[in-house]
C-alpha cells in the first residue's frame, strides 16, 4: 500500500504552513492541497485505488463543504477505511472534538489537534497504529 497526504484547508497562508511542516517532519513533500471538503472528496473518489490509503489533514471550517460535511460524505464511500482523517482546526470547542473522534460515522478520524499543525504533531501522528506503517521500518527495530 502507498500513501497520499491531502491537506484540506481553506487558507492560503496556512496551506504553506502546513505543506512546510509536512515536509520537515518527513511525511511528504508533496501533499496534495484542496481549498474545500469538496474539491477533496471529489479528488478521493475520482482517484480511488485499491492499493492507495490517504491520510487527509482536515480543516473544520471552510466554505463550499464543511469539515463534517466532509466526514459525512466520506462515511457512505465504500473504501473510506482507507482514508485516515486528522483534523486540524482552530475550533477547539468541546462538542467539535466529541463529534469528531466519537459519532460512529465519523471512524475516519484518528485525531484532532489545534491550528497550526506543528512539528511534535506530525511526529505524534507518524507513531499512530494506523500510520507506523508508512515512516518507520518495523524490520529494522531491535528487541
Amino acid at each position: 500500500m502507498n500513501l497520499e497526504v491531502l491537506v484540506v484547508e481553506d487558507y492560503d497562508l496556512l496551506q504553506f504552513l502546513h505543506k512546510e511542516i509536512l515536509s520537515m517532519a518527513e511525511i511528504t513533500n508533496s501533499p496534495r492541497i484542496f481549498s474545500n471538503g469538496k474539491k477533496a472528496l471529489e479528488f478521493l473518489i475520482e482517484n480511488k485505488q485499491p492499493e492507495m490509503e490517504y491520510l487527509v489533514f482536515l480543516d473544520l471550517n471552510m466554505p463550499v463543504m464543511n469539515g463534517f460535511e466532509f466526514l459525512e460524505n466520506l462515511a457512505v464511500l465504500q473504501y473510506k477505511e482507507n482514508v485516515h482523517v486528522i483534523i486540524v482546526s482552530s475550533s477547539v470547542e468541546e462538542y467539535d472534538d466529541y463529534k469528531a473522534k466519537r459519532v460512529p460515522h465519523f471512524s475516519s478520524v484518528l485525531d484532532f489537534v489545534e491550528k497550526p499543525l506543528r512539528f511534535k504533531d506530525c511526529e505524534r501522528i507518524k507513531k499512530m497504529d494506523a500510520l507506523q506503517k508508512y515512516f518507520f521500518n518495523c524490520n529494522a527495530l531491535v528487541s
